[in-house]
């Protein structure tokens, strides 16, 4: 049976408003009814009661069948007139569970994802160091790890894939697909993604390519950093995507759903030349699980207005639990224009010690406008979001915080102890 998904808060004030508008239609009606051909004072008033009373019951009774509450908590007509609603891309309720580690890899951004199935994500790797690398490797080995299912690039900086090369040509994991950017390498054989590229056209973006403008060619990277990915990508021989709008990532059994949102032919069309070129082809990306939605987002910058677009287009429900913050909390990213739409209960930010003064005072304080708890691994070490039927733990390497009261918060309705995981493994690359 597909999940039901909460609306959001504005459709849910518009259905209630029409509720509203019902009762009072459906009480003037009945007024006219009981005050009959009399015209009589008493009578008037009798008409007056009957139908306030009338609207009163038919707006009491309405909610409580909207918001499921006993004993109206029943589901006619496939859930119509409902605070909730089930669309297509909808997913199957999950037996297992599902855990996001946000890896403290210092300025960078590492993310393992866990899914239900039993295969794994890994977005971005951090910077192109051997502290890294070994943290990577050394986790994996951990959780007994050896196979990436699904390995994403959100861009080409040095401190979202510097250690992707050599997890990736390391003999203790292998990769079976990766979604990356489409950017050329010019230090490792130019003509390499521009072939994936041609493939591609024919097969899964054979309807993205539709809109591809006339004329478009592929940006190109000059770093070393990036050449080694590629070749290291190259020589693993796995399944190159494209990190397009419109692509998803699911199993068979629909348990999970993971979408991209961005980038499109406008981030790519670059000579990335400049910092925010190369951080919009950064992905939005929201994965649903058992009716939780957890945004992802790289380093996307002022792009995130092509998302809101987007939103508004396509009548998304982009209203998500947890948010990735972008750029390490930058402040050309995390509008409030955006927050408005998003609306996380939950915001991660992976920072470390850096000299760009993330996260900035101008985002946290946009964050807390939307009443969004802040976790950062720069405070907390290790994140680990665990998510078992449909309630949400959270566990951290460290305790302290320095934003709002997050090291306080425990869960959601917090899942079984068993399932909040040891840092046995993580504590050994605590600082």
């Amino acid at each position: 049976m597909a999940e039901k998904k909460k609306k959001s808060k504005e459709q849910q004030k518009r259905d209630l408003a029409k509720l509203a508008a019902a009762g009072a239609a459906a009480g003037y009606a009945a007024g006219k009814i009981a005050k009959g051909k009399k015209r009589g004072k008493k009578a008037k008033r009798r008409a007056a009661v009957v139908g306030f009373l009338m609207a009163l019951i038919i707006v009491a009774v309405g909610a409580m069948y909207y918001f499921d509450i006993k004993p109206l908590d029943k589901d006619f007509f496939n859930g119509q007139f409902k605070s909730w609603y089930i669309s297509p891309d909808d997913f199957v309720q999950s037996d297992g569970n599902l855990q996001v580690r946000y890896l403290d890899i210092g300025q960078g951004d590492c993310i393992l994802i866990q899914l239900p199935d039993g295969k794994n994500m890994l977005i971005d790797a951090g910077k192109n160091n051997s502290e890294t690398e070994t943290k990577i490797l050394n986790t994996l080995d951990q959780l007994d790890i050896d196979t990436i299912d699904y390995g994403v690039l959100t861009h080409t900086d040095s401190d979202h894939i510097g250690g992707m090369d050599k997890v990736i040509a390391s003999d203790e994991v292998t990769f079976k697909n990766v979604y990356m950017p489409l950017v050329k390498s010019s230090k490792y054989k130019p003509e390499l993604v521009q072939n994936w590229y041609d493939e591609a056209k024919t097969t899964y973006l054979s309807e993205i390519c539709q809109n591809e403008p006339a004329g478009f060619e592929i940006g190109t990277i000059t770093t070393q950093v990036y050449a080694d990915v590629v070749k290291a990508i190259d020589e693993e021989d796995c399944n190159v995507f494209f990190s397009f709008e419109g692509l998803q990532i699911t199993n068979d059994n629909n348990e999970y759903v993971f979408d991209f949102y961005l980038p499109g032919y406008e981030q790519y069309d670059e000579d990335f030349n400049t910092a925010f070129e190369k951080n919009n082809v950064s992905p939005i990306m929201i994965l649903k699980f058992n009716g939780k939605k957890i945004m992802f987002t790289g380093d996307c910058d002022d792009a995130e207005s092509f998302f809101l677009a987007d939103v508004l287009k396509n009548n998304i429900d982009a209203d998500v639990d947890v948010l990735k913050v972008a750029h390490h909390g930058g402040q050309d990213s995390t509008s409030a224009e955006f927050l408005a739409v998003v609306k996380p209960e939950y915001s991660v930010i992976s920072v470390g010690e850096n000299s760009y003064d993330h996260p900035r005072k101008a985002v946290i304080d946009r964050l807390n406008a939307v009443d969004s708890k802040i976790f950062t691994t720069q405070d907390k070490g290790d994140i680990i979001l665990t998510i078992v039927g449909d309630k949400m733990g959270w566990a951290f390497e460290k305790t302290n915080s320095s934003y709002g009261s997050a090291s306080e918060y425990e869960g959601e309705d917090p899942v079984t102890a068993s399932y909040i995981p040891l840092f046995d493994c993580a504590r050994s690359f605590a600082s």
